[in-house]
């Protein structure tokens, strides 16, 4: 191996370890930062974040690394992390909590929409398209 192989291997600890330390939005530019689970039984620490096919989750609780605590088979032990490259991604379900404020973009599948609702937005674009401007619109 060469050295700066080396080096990198003996850093990916500590570059790991701090990312856990990201916001959401933070981690979201970095998803690849997020090692995924290594089912040696270990222990995963409520609120660790985790690379799971692409998309980011932090557990929920404390559990264990094992192939059954996985988000696919154990999803109640997982919470989705809503951000994509920065920008929140709009749940099926918005709560007064995650409302989206005037001007506030937000991912709805692939597309990119930005709020226009005047107040507090708790509707996703297809439960109310006129509180929505898609950004593909030239918004």
């Amino acid at each position: 191996m060469g050295k700066w192989t080396d080096e990198a291997r003996r850093m990916k600890p500590y570059i790991q370890k701090g990312a856990q330390s990201l916001t959401d939005q933070e981690a979201s530019f970095v998803p690849t930062l997020y090692g995924g689970m290594a089912y040696d039984g270990s222990p995963i620490e409520n609120g660790t974040k985790i690379n799971w096919r692409g998309a980011l989750k932090r557990a929920a609780v404390d559990l264990w690394d094992t192939e059954e605590n996985n988000p696919d088979k154990a999803p109640d032990l997982w919470e989705d992390i809503l951000y994509r490259d920065g920008i929140r991604i709009i749940p099926e379900s918005i709560t007064a909590g995650t409302f989206f404020v005037k001007d506030e973009l937000g991912w709805w599948g692939d597309d990119l929409y930005k709020s226009v609702y005047d107040g507090q937005n708790v509707w996703t674009p297809e439960q109310y398209p006129a509180g929505w401007v898609s950004m593909e619109d030239g918004a």
